[in-house]
C-alpha cells in the first residue's frame, strides 16, 4: 500500500473512534441535550447529525434553542 492509502486508511479508522466514542458519550441524552455539549468539543452540526442520526437543521435549531435557554438563564429569566 502507498503511504496516501495508508493515510486515508487511519483516517477512517480514527473517524470511527471518534464518532463511536461521541455516540457512547452522549447515548443515553437526548438531542438537545448532547448537541450542544458535542459542539463544545469541536463537532459540526452535520456531525452531530451523524451521530443522532438526524439532519444539520434539526441540530442546528437544537443549538440555538440551548443559546436562548443560556442567555435566558444568564438573565435570571
Amino acid at each position: 500500500m502507498s503511504d496516501e492509502t495508508n493515510l486515508v486508511e487511519i483516517n477512517r479508522k480514527l473517524d470511527t473512534l471518534i464518532r463511536l466514542t461521541a455516540y457512547r458519550t452522549v447515548g443515553t441524552m437526548t438531542r438537545s441535550q448532547g448537541a450542544p455539549l458535542l459542539r463544545r468539543l469541536g463537532f459540526t452540526a452535520s456531525e452531530i447529525a451523524a451521530i443522532y442520526d438526524s439532519t444539520a437543521n434539526a441540530v442546528n435549531v437544537r443549538l440555538a434553542e440551548a443559546r436562548k435557554k443560556k442567555k435566558d438563564k444568564s438573565k435570571g429569566v
